[in-house]
């Protein structure tokens, strides 16, 4: 067993080795923390999120503003970022993609920018218009023209294997002054489109263009100054005028349109240009093919193209716009996209059913009777102002017969009150006919009419009385009269006889009287 006395010098020990290790410890941590303390001051904030606009923290703080800009475009302002680079694949007319430095070739006078979108929503119509911002300084290299597209989202070729996809291609000629000067230039693309519900969007693309076979600026101070060459402005083809098959174009129908394009350039030639028309809802495009190819169009000229369409039966009442697309080049193969727009005034077919008119046979001279009438609704469309006008020769309508506006799939009716004056010409009395003609004009307002004919007698009111009240008596005094006649005879026949016994009697009496006599 330990003693007291030893254990309190092993327990003086122990405390000694601790403070003697704390010391240097304390010492050493007090030094390295003012070496982290000293490093932090001197070094930026956040290390890592400043690096080129790419670090962690800038990509949160952009995923963060993405999510503000989508409650914002919620809420209805419409500032959500809708078009983004489809920067994993080589198009047409590119050497790289975007991902790996995709820069616009410079040749022969040109700069071709080439900018595939894709969109994050449905656009209205599937297309965009893009617009083109070269810059207001003098020493730009580029020639000031017109640059504005109309895009439709289409399949292209991408890469070496005939693949396609599908995205909205925006792709530029520009023209280079024949004095510029070596340098990057931006090219600004503005794009802008509506989605569905008709909110625009609108959103900036920035692709710079390297010029690599101009002067240099410095060698070119004392230089001097170019003329100003002279703009060169696109031909425009434009939808000159567009005529139907039929004049009234009802719901359910086919038809035809002929389109005449016109190139209102004086001087630019088109070529191959491709006609295209768009779907659209409630409309069915029953042609081969919804494009035409016209190979060439010359200055002041116009061309026809013709589609087939079919309304849907159950396409509402109203007007439709088809968008037709031109894609053609100029005389120096610059391409370029214009469009236009065909109206379409669809109508709702008209059914109504008419109940049979009920006129009695015949009418008294100055009698008045009330016609009723009954007009069904079997369309798919409101009847408004349906009326009812009589015509017959001896016959006049007080009023005309309103019934009213009738609403699909029901019936109205309605009443007038015709009094019979007598026919014209040297008789007022006998058989007349007439005509109950409806009037109704439908959504469009457009009036319709359907007639009803009918046939009566009129009479004169003295007949009339001796056909109701002499008849009965004529015969009962004709039964009368028979029987008295009968009854006579039948008395007369018996005293005839009574008598001729008479005679016959007296007179064989006579003779036995006379031969008794003799006897």
């Amino acid at each position: 067993m330990i003693k007291w006395k030893n254990f309190r010098r092993v327990a003086l020990l122990a405390v000694l080795i601790a403070a003697g290790f704390h010391l240097p410890c304390n010492r050493v941590f007090a030094e390295e923390l003012k070496k982290q303390e000293s490093t932090s001051e001197n070094r930026p904030e956040d290390y890592g999120s400043k690096t080129d606009g790419t670090g962690i923290r800038a990509q949160e703080e952009k995923a963060e503003g993405k999510d503000g800009e989508e409650e914002t475009d919620a809420a209805g302002s419409g500032n959500m970022t809708v078009f983004y680079i489809d920067n994993r694949n080589r198009y047409t007319g590119m050497d790289k993609t975007y991902s790996k430095g995709y820069v616009p070739k410079v040749k022969k006078g040109k700069a071709v920018i080439v900018l595939p979108l894709l969109a994050n929503i449905k656009l209205k119509g599937d297309r965009v218009k893009s617009t083109v911002n070269l810059g207001e300084a003098e020493n730009i290299p580029f020639v000031q023209k017109n640059y504005e597209k109309d895009i439709g989202l289409k399949k292209h070729k991408i890469g070496d294997k005939g693949k396609e996809k599908e995205c909205y291609l925006i792709s530029y000629t520009l023209d280079l002054k024949k004095n510029r000067y070596n340098g990057g230039y931006p090219v600004i693309i503005t794009v802008s489109a509506q989605d569905e519900q008709g909110n625009e969007v609108r959103q900036d693309f920035t692709v710079y263009v390297t010029i690599t076979d101009g002067s240099n600026m410095d060698t070119a101070v004392d230089s001097p100054t170019a003329e100003p060459e002279n703009p060169q402005f696109a031909p425009k083809v434009i939808v000159d005028s567009y005529t139907f098959s039929k004049d009234t174009i009802q719901s359910g129908d086919s038809f035809t349109v002929k389109i005449t394009l016109r190139n209102t350039s004086k001087t630019d030639t088109v070529k191959n240009m491709l006609v295209t028309a768009a779907s659209v809802e409630q409309i069915e495009m029953i042609s081969k093919s919804d494009s035409v190819y016209v190979e060439e169009l010359q200055t002041q000229k116009t061309c026809e193209v013709t589609y087939k369409f079919r309304i849907h039966s159950s396409a509402p009442q109203g007007q439709y716009s088809v968008p037709i697309t031109l894609d053609y080049a100029d005389s120096k193969g610059n391409a370029f996209t214009g469009q236009g727009t065909i109206k379409i005034m669809a109508e709702l077919p008209v059914k109504i059913e008419i109940d049979p008119v009920a006129v009695p046979k015949a009418i008294q001279m100055g009698e008045t009777i009330e016609l009723q009438t009954q007009v069904m609704n079997l369309g798919r469309g409101k009847l408004y102002n349906v009326r009812a006008v009589m015509e017959a020769d001896g016959l006049t309508a007080k009023q005309t017969a309103f019934i009213g506006d009738i609403e699909a799939g029901s019936a109205l009716s309605g009443s007038m009150e015709v009094t019979a004056y007598g026919l014209s010409g040297d008789s007022l009395y006998g058989k007349t006919q007439g005509t109950v003609t409806f009037y109704y004009e439908d959504e469009a307002g457009k009036e319709m009419s359907e007639e009803k004919v009918f046939e009566t007698t009129i009479m004169s009111p003295l007949n009339e009385k001796k056909e109701e009240e002499i008849p009965d008596d004529t015969g009962q005094w004709w039964v009368i009269m028979a029987v008295i006649v009968l009854t006579l005879l039948g008395m007369t026949g018996v005293l005839v006889a009574r008598k001729f016994l008479h005679v016959q009697s007296a007179k064989k009496d006579m003779e036995e009287i006379e031969n008794g006599e003799n006897s």
